[in-house]
């Protein structure tokens, strides 16, 4: 199916009459739009304009940027020292290993991967974000879309953070995720990662 199509779809059950239809279970109200990374700004563009409608149309539409909760997670660890001391570590592992990045993600990876695995950490961030995005809004008329997910390649898989999501969040919560659909249900993030099947929710 083309973007156009899936994001028609997508506002179709948005916006059924009954209420919000994107998952099947309303408890678990999480869903996947995937796209390829090379239709990034056409997605953003298409969705701002879905958005504006949903807007128009009396709901309550949030973004939640993952990159911006990173930074300000991050910037809140050890006084803020911690982001000073990772990029002065990746600045010492490129210029180690004769400019070549792999070493120094790994080091990003290994780093920042205990911060992402624990509830307590980064996603209780993302959690509260969104709870704050979505306070006072009419559950069947609201709507957190999370963006910039592309930003946590190649140390943090989306399957994990929801994980993490699953219990606390009560509205429409649409995961944008630039990557390739390798069948019904695996997903390949940025279509480099190795597909992935542990997701719950429905894909789009």
């Amino acid at each position: 199916m083309s973007l156009e199509s899936r994001l028609a779809e997508l506002k179709k059950d948005l916006l059924s009459p009954a209420g919000p239809a994107i998952s099947t279970n309303r408890s678990y109200p999480f869903a996947i739009f995937q796209y390829f990374p090379t239709e990034e700004y056409e997605a953003r563009s298409k969705l701002g304009s879905l958005a504006e409608e949903l807007r128009v149309k009396g709901w309550k539409v949030r973004t939640v940027d993952l990159f911006e909760q990173l930074e300000a997670y991050l910037a809140e660890q050890e006084d803020g020292e911690l982001v000073e001391a990772i990029i002065e570590e990746e600045k010492l592992q490129y210029r180690a290993y004769g400019k070549d990045w792999k070493p120094a993600l790994d080091y990003l990876s290994n780093t920042l991967t205990p911060h992402c695995n624990r509830m307590d950490g980064y996603p209780a961030r993302v959690l509260e974000q969104i709870q704050e995005e979505a306070r006072g809004g009419d559950a069947n008329r609201t709507v957190v879309f999370l963006s910039r997910v592309g930003s946590l390649y190649p140390f943090y898989r989306t399957s994990a953070l929801l994980r993490f999501l699953d219990t606390g969040v009560k509205v429409p919560t649409i995961i944008l995720y630039p990557g390739t659909k390798e069948d019904q249900h695996y997903l390949s993030f940025m279509g480099i990662m190795s597909a992935d099947r542990d997701y719950r929710p429905r894909i789009y």
